[in-house]
């Protein structure tokens, strides 16, 4: 089952027309989602599009073409036809999710060709990448958006603002790194652990409450950027960051304690949560380069590099090791 669903890939470099039916449909779904979250009319409580089409263009690189952009962009506009009265405002506002998307595809795209490696500093660069795009955006859709509603333009400029740097950096490491598991997954008491703290500390800020609350995930994220892969602690940030962010805006996180919420509070709720999303990454960065190096170490220590046959300090190791096994086995 898991080969039959690894083999179906939803885009390939031979199959441009299939390519543009995938990003056709991927922006619909997710244009889809992010309308039923929106609070008024062109403002969403959480807008996955741009974070998850930004990942898409970023992580392939044979889809960065005008024609492709050009695909999503017209999939926007169509959906807005549709279910919208937004005239010629639905072609600023829409220009800008794409100038959300480019932008960090792009420089996405620039790190890879680099040829850099995933780091902790490529992490930080990841959300400055978010944090540019998410003005350029929010300067664009803020001034779209002004004659579709009541509010000024500063009041939509930072709404904007937060949703777009707080969804991006929440799914666009996620879009970059996940991956159909490589083997079977077995659950253990003890590797469920991180999770079940992460689950209580957002509980926990349900019934606190207070501006503090939002932060109490935070050292259970950290637990599971140590214990999990890069893709596992990149979803579980992500599943947190939105989880808070809908029980925030839905005042079941009571940020605002004596007072109604208001759109400041909201916007720095965002932010808070974006700023304690990128944390947990790049401890799961750090421990990734870290075990790598300690596996290039040991098989310097532990083998010959010429013959890759155990060196002496090796051989010792693996007796030591032997001596544990209740039957003798063939050591190479």
């Amino acid at each position: 089952m898991r080969s039959a669903i690894s083999a179906i890939k939803l885009f390939q470099p031979e199959s441009p027309l299939r390519n543009a039916a995938g990003i056709f449909l991927l922006t619909t779904l997710f244009y889809f989602v992010g309308a039923e979250l929106r609070l008024v009319e062109a403002l969403s409580l959480f807008w996955p599009l741009n974070g998850v089409m930004a990942g898409v263009f970023a992580r392939y690189a044979y889809l960065n073409r005008l024609h492709y952009y050009a695909t999503s962009y017209v999939a926007m506009l169509m959906y807005d036809a549709v279910t919208t009265s937004w005239g010629i405002a639905s072609l600023v506002i829409n220009l800008s999710n794409m100038v959300f998307i480019v932008t960090v595809a792009l420089l996405v795209l620039r790190d890879k060709r680099r040829m850099e490696k995933p780091d902790p500093l490529n992490a930080l660069r990841l959300f400055n990448y978010c944090l540019m795009a998410a003005l350029l955006c929010a300067l664009l859709g803020a001034l779209g958006s002004v004659g579709i509603d009541n509010h000024t333009f500063w009041p939509l400029f930072a709404d904007w603002f937060g949703e777009q740097f707080s969804t991006g950096v929440l799914i666009v490491p996620c879009m970059l790194t996940v991956r159909m598991p490589v083997r079977q997954i077995t659950l253990h008491l003890e590797r469920l652990l991180p999770i079940v703290a992460l689950i209580i500390s957002v509980a926990a800020s349900v019934v606190i409450g207070g501006a503090g609350s939002l932060a109490f995930p935070l050292p259970a994220l950290i637990w599971c950027a140590v214990r999990y892969s890069l893709p596992a602690t990149c979803l579980l940030t992500f599943v947190t960051g939105a989880t808070e962010i809908i029980l925030v805006a839905n005042s079941i996180i009571n940020i605002a304690v004596a007072t109604p919420l208001s759109t400041p509070m909201m916007f720095s709720a965002r932010l808070g949560i974006a700023t304690m999303a990128i944390c947990p990454v790049m401890v799961s960065v750090s421990v990734a380069a870290i075990n790598s190096l300690i596996r290039q170490v040991s098989l310097r220590a532990d083998y010959d590099f010429l013959t890759h046959v155990y060196s002496r300090s090796g051989l010792y190791e693996a007796l030591k090791q032997e001596e544990s096994h209740r039957f003798s086995r063939f050591l190479t």
